[in-house]
């Protein structure tokens, strides 16, 4: 693969997804929402009052954000937030990634409360087609990003250093919990799973986070690897044969930067983008 950076002065990238020419991505650790054109690299920035984390175009083409902290799904239309379904009877802490179906159901997750104590304390939420909202999983270690393939879905447990399957009944509900990749086992437990993709061929790409690489995997099989190191693997999303992908990491050398560098804004991140050479399988390390 062949790669550039597209921006680096972002501070924390989650969520990039592809629409019309153009990458948007949830910088929730600086409170915007940011376009980036994948052509130009002109970029636009929304100072928002309360950040958006996981994004997804829903069917009809708009924007869907989960508010962070809001306990809510918004609409994004003509730069204006409009409330799309309220979860705040369903919503125990904060709202993470999120991925929807192609009849335009959503799944978002619900953090927990303490989701960093490593315990099985997150659910995942799902909202249908007709608004209806419920709880579609539980104990779950820090849900992160998520993936559909088919009638599967796919979800990183961060904190268990695993992606998790389920399969997806008629009427949206989670059924038949089973782990798809175990990352502890195929490298260690600093892979831990943060923002996730699938690939046409049903393998997902995972952000590694502190395993400091993007990895595309099918069940315990890795099929390819972009390193990144010295930064911090947050997300991805592909578009064709072009990976976009976020990393951050610390601005001073001396502090830790989940620990020390987050909490007092000492980070910056950047968006990079990887074009495949070959629409085939690869099973080559690929340095960046």
């Amino acid at each position: 693969m062949s790669n550039d950076v597209l921006r680096d002065d972002l501070r924390w990238g989650e969520s990039p997804r592809v629409h019309d020419n153009e990458l948007w991505i949830s910088d929730t650790q600086a409170g915007q929402l940011i376009t980036i054109d994948t052509t130009t690299q002109a970029v636009i920035r929304r100072d928002l009052d309360s950040p958006t984390n996981g994004l997804w175009f829903l069917p009809d083409g708009r924007l869907a954000a989960a508010r962070w902290w809001d306990k809510r799904i918004d609409v994004f239309v003509d730069e204006r937030f409009s409330i799309y379904a309220d979860l705040s009877e369903l919503v125990r802490d904060r709202l993470g990634d999120m991925a929807g179906a192609p009849d335009g159901r959503l799944y978002v997750d619900d953090m927990g409360h303490d989701p960093h104590s490593g315990k099985p304390v997150g659910r995942l939420l799902t909202v249908g087609p007709d608004g209806t909202v419920a709880v579609a999983a539980d104990e779950l270690r820090f849900p992160n990003g998520l993936a559909i393939i088919d009638s599967t879905l796919i979800v990183a447990e961060t904190h268990g250093s695993r992606l998790t399957a389920f399969d997806i009944g008629a009427k949206g509900q989670l059924v038949n919990r089973r782990v798809w990749t175990d990352l502890a086992a195929l490298f260690d437990q600093r892979h831990r799973p943060d923002g996730i993709w699938p690939a046409p061929d049903g393998s997902v790409w995972v952000a590694t986070t502190t395993g400091q690489r993007f990895v595309r995997v099918r069940g315990n099989d890795i099929l390819d690897q972009i390193h990144t190191p010295g930064e911090f693997a947050v997300a991805c999303c592909l578009q064709e044969r072009t990976l976009y992908y976020s990393t951050s990491h610390s601005t001073d050398p001396a502090l830790d930067l989940l620990t020390e560098a987050l909490p007092q804004g000492k980070i910056r991140g950047k968006v990079s983008r990887a074009f495949a050479e070959t629409t085939g399988n690869t099973t080559s390390d690929r340095e960046r």
